[in-house]
């Protein structure tokens, strides 16, 4: 039975979640500049409340992005960290999938349209589908992961309805005419938690994924460095 730790400190939300004995269990906290201070204590926390030690981990997991570059590197950082020292495997985990994924175990909806808010009047994208094959959860990103402004959002063609989930819906009414009227429902206050990003990590172990450690980076998309921040955001 494998133990599996995953972190995400991808937005103002600090959160870890833990596979152990067959079960989830996960803590998440609103601490938009307190990640830093947070994330390694609230790990040890759920591994040690779980009755196992941090040695007995098999891998370690992190929403690798995109998302705040600053909470994209904390988490990479720690996870890297973790996994060095236990000499286990490391999982980056897309946030977009991680995110369509939670909306599918929310509202069953297999299709979703995931939008995060990327500043610099852009939002961050990925059209993804999500399957079950056996007992594993499986996220197809339709098109691959992309930074745009909200007005060049598009869909695949057919007659098929979305779910939208992610802050970048904050902007929908700037997407495309033919966006928003496949829309079946919207969720524009969801933010990535580390219990989808635990599972996708799951079931990568399941797959039978190495998990190497040279291969656990940061996800940014965008390249430049985002100059302009909005109040109380990092």
């Amino acid at each position: 039975m494998s133990n599996i730790l995953a972190l995400d400190t991808s937005s103002d939300y600090c959160s870890v979640s833990l596979y152990s004995k067959g079960e989830f269990t996960s803590s998440s906290e609103l601490a938009p500049r307190s990640h830093t201070q947070l994330l390694l204590p609230m790990a040890k926390q759920i591994v040690e409340d779980s009755g196992i030690k941090l040695k007995d981990l098999d891998a370690i997991s992190f929403g690798c992005g995109p998302g705040s570059f600053t909470g994209l590197r904390i988490a990479a950082g720690v996870a890297q960290g973790l996994a060095y020292g236990l000499g286990c495997s490391i999982f980056p985990i897309s946030n977009l999938k991680a995110m369509a994924l939670q909306c599918y175990k929310q509202s069953g909806e297999k299709n979703v349209l995931v939008a995060l808010d990327a500043r610099m009047n852009e939002v961050y994208w990925s059209v993804c589908q999500v399957g079950i094959q056996g007992n594993i959860a499986v996220v197809e990103s339709c098109g691959g992961e992309h930074v745009s402004t909200p007005e060049l959002l598009t869909l695949p063609n057919g007659a098929a309805d979305f779910a939208g989930v992610g802050s970048g819906f904050d902007f929908i009414a700037r997407f495309p005419l033919g966006v928003q009227q496949r829309m079946s429902r919207v969720d524009a206050n969801a933010r990535p938690k580390a219990d989808e990003i635990c599972e996708l990590a799951l079931n990568a172990v399941q797959q039978g994924l190495a998990g190497k450690l040279e291969n656990a980076m940061p996800s940014y998309i965008r390249d430049k460095v985002t100059w302009q921040k909005l109040p109380g955001r990092e």
